[in-house]
């Protein structure tokens, strides 16, 4: 019998020491990180530049005014712009800056924007339940106006899981109301003043396209460009033939430009986001319990932040396939994932695809074109 607990004891050591060992020497294989790639390098001194133009252009910046956008008529959307800013560049060290919002009204095109033949389903719509709430929110587009009149748009990459978001839904709705009050008042406005604010909207959504680095906002700005044409439609349809194919919105002629409907800005901003998640990810919390910390702490040593950073950003520019996570286990598995494999798993499992969204940016073109040639018709 004491033999067979010798034995066992050294069984037992055994199975415990090739698991431990084995981390040892995965831990000296990760003992270095890389070094910045070209790509790596480029991406942040483009970061450092945004960041200090954004810091250095806190008056004439509608990103700013759009931050507080949703705020009640009595308070300033640009001072709690501001505010929402400021808690922002903390990086999540400052408290989330809430405060009461607007009602959002309720507006009879929302289900008739979805059909194939809109034009018609929201002029019905419209004829029968009218347009709703516009004098109630007659405030409101004036906040929207002064938003299209400031001359540009410049955000930041400094953006994370806990800061604030710009209330686009508050936005769009302004949008709407703002294209409906052109609608209603078709034949109380001058040709030319409809047109200017159909292109000033057009222009402003635009702008947001081609100059932000957040994809919510990239994307946000795609269905409001749509929106300026499906409801810009209904609007030109109010007119004479012979007016409407002479009086098209300039932005509606016009190609719309590689950065409106190219994701680059995004791509530095989607690429500074992800490297703050996978810092934040293996960052040891004093608040967790003892079992999380030591996981945390046994995991930080198979992470490289710059190697991560460096792969992400050559599936991001494209010369690195964006590849799937291994679903066996191999020699050959082992050998790929032996040096860094916290940051290839989290490549290969957690970073969007932008394919479906370069589609739908790709599809705005043809929108564009085809809404050109129904009118002109």
């Amino acid at each position: 019998m004491r033999h067979f607990f010798h034995a066992l004891k050294w069984i037992l050591f055994t199975l415990l020491l090739i698991p431990v060992s084995f981390y040892l020497i995965v831990t000296l294989i990760n003992i270095k990180d890389e070094a910045p790639s070209e790509q790596a390098t480029t991406y942040l001194t483009e970061i450092d530049s945004i960041n200090s133009e954004l810091t250095n252009n806190l008056k004439n910046n509608a990103y700013l005014f759009a931050l507080g956008f949703d705020v009640t008529k009595d308070l300033s959307p640009l001072d709690i712009g501001i505010k929402r800013f400021e808690q922002i560049q903390s990086q999540g060290k400052a408290k989330k800056y809430k405060i009461a919002a607007f009602k959002k009204p309720q507006l009879p095109i929302d289900e008739c924007l979805n059909k194939d033949d809109f034009v018609s389903a929201c002029k019905a719509a419209l004829n029968k339940d009218g347009a709703p709430q516009l004098h109630e929110y007659l405030w409101l587009l004036e906040r929207y106006q002064q938003l299209l009149n400031i001359g540009t748009w410049q955000d930041g990459t400094n953006f994370s899981t806990f800061s604030e978001s710009t209330p686009f839904s508050s936005l769009l709705i302004a949008q709407k109301l703002y294209l409906l009050n052109l609608y209603t008042n078709t034949n109380h406005i001058e040709t030319s003043l409809i047109i200017d604010a159909i292109n000033r909207d057009m222009h402003f959504w635009q702008q947001i396209s081609a100059d932000t680095h957040i994809l919510i906002a990239k994307m946000v700005s795609s269905s409001a460009i749509e929106m300026n044409m499906k409801l810009g439609e209904i609007i030109i349809t109010q007119l004479s033939k012979q007016e409407a194919r002479s009086s098209l919105p300039q932005s509606w002629l016009e190609t719309m430009s590689p950065k409106i409907l190219s994701l680059d800005n995004v791509k530095i901003g989607e690429w500074s986001y992800f490297n703050k998640t996978t810092q934040a990810m293996l960052a040891v919390d004093d608040s967790e319990d003892i079992t999380t910390k030591l996981t945390t702490l046994l995991l930080l040593p198979l992470m490289q932040q710059q190697d991560t950073a460096n792969r992400y950003a050559a599936i991001l520019l494209g010369t690195s396939p964006r590849q799937a996570c291994p679903t066996t286990l191999s020699i050959d598995t082992i050998g790929q994932y032996v040096y860094n494999p916290m940051g290839k798993f989290i490549l290969c499992s957690g970073i969007p695809s932008f394919k479906r969204y370069q589609e739908s940016l790709d599809n705005l073109e043809s929108k564009r074109t085809s809404l050109v040639e129904r009118l002109k018709q």
